[in-house]
């Protein structure tokens, strides 16, 4: 079946090809092109199932009106949502997204940045991973624009948006504390990044500053053996011989992990142990466990992602940073 083209859309309402671009385009307002007029046009493209010819566009504006995603782990609830968010704004402005995950891998992490460049998108949004900053520089030497979100690079030239790990943190530990909890215990990825190693420093500097710390209370996972490693954690704080009261859970992973741990050990929460979790974990509101979480702004960070792309792609060169707060809440 041949493709329909603007021509066919033309010679059936009977006006010039350059009109029907013109209302297809989004540009006939500025050109006195009548709100009936426009219908038509809309209409008819439709009853005669006409589809732009993307490739075509892309040459002639040098614009392919799509952006790329790289998150670390697009199974955690965390990294859909904000996906999620970054694909319905795009959609405000027009663009489409394509989505590429890295595993916290640095060669899936390269692949999906060569993947994207040589699909000429328009822009990057991406989530860093450790070690990557000469692979992330190869969006920056395309000049192409880029926004770093959830962590960053600090050598590199590029804007990002985060939230204030660090604070959010010593506000999770001393809320235990005001519960009345010493014995703390923190359960965190041993990942050399700035959101996952502020997490760790905030629960350091407060335990610290009471006089609260203890070296056998700090379980640092690694991610590629993380199943063992949290099983082995809750296995260790339950047998401690100084009883645990509270763990803090530096991510929604480990946390997920941990609380299957927990329930096979026999741990009853908040009885045995009171628990807190970075990130909301949506699954929890259909229990009957009592979990405070730290909640991050997910839906304005991944739209303000996308406007501070947008903002580049149009031109803005200047690279910003935003840091938002996030808010302790309680699931029950």
């Amino acid at each position: 079946m041949k493709k329909v083209s603007m021509q066919d859309i033309a010679d059936r309402l009977g006006v010039s090809k350059g009109t029907i671009s013109l209302v297809l385009s989004g540009k006939a307002k500025g050109n006195r092109i009548s709100e009936e007029m426009c219908l038509k046009v809309k209409r008819t493209a439709e009853e005669m199932s006409y589809y732009p010819n993307e490739i075509a566009r892309s040459l002639s504006t040098g614009m392919t009106m799509s952006i790329g995603v790289i998150v670390t782990d697009i199974s955690n609830e965390f990294f859909g949502n904000l996906t999620f968010h970054i694909q319905e704004r795009a959609k405000k402005y027009g663009y489409t997204v394509i989505t590429t995950n890295t595993n916290e891998s640095l060669e899936e992490f390269n692949d999906a940045v060569t993947i994207l460049l040589n699909k000429q998108i328009d822009g990057i949004i991406f989530v860093p991973v450790v070690g990557g900053e000469e692979i992330a520089e190869k969006i920056i030497k395309r000049q192409l624009p880029v926004v770093q979100i959830d962590r960053f690079f600090p050598g590199m030239k590029a804007s990002y948006i985060i939230i204030d790990n660090y604070n959010a943190s010593v506000n999770a530990i001393e809320l235990l504390i005001q519960k009345n909890y010493r014995r703390i215990a923190v359960i965190c990825y041993d990942i050399d990044l700035n959101a996952l190693t502020d997490r760790r420093q905030g629960y350091i500097d407060t335990m610290n500053r009471y006089q609260l710390s203890d070296p056998a209370l700090i379980k640092n996972i690694k991610y590629e053996n993380q199943e063992e490693e949290i099983r082995q954690a809750i296995i260790d704080l339950k047998n401690n011989p100084d009883k645990v009261e509270a763990i803090f859970f530096c991510s929604r992973r480990v946390f997920i992990t941990g609380i299957k741990y927990m329930h096979k050990e026999g741990i009853k929460i908040p009885k045995d142990m009171e628990v807190i979790c970075f990130d909301k974990i949506d699954t929890i509101s259909i229990t009957d466990i009592p979990v405070d979480f730290i909640e991050q702004p997910i839906r304005k960070m991944g739209e303000q992602a996308v406007d501070l792309l947008i903002e580049q792609i149009n031109g803005d060169k200047q690279v910003k940073q935003y840091i938002f707060d996030a808010e302790i809440k309680h699931s029950i």
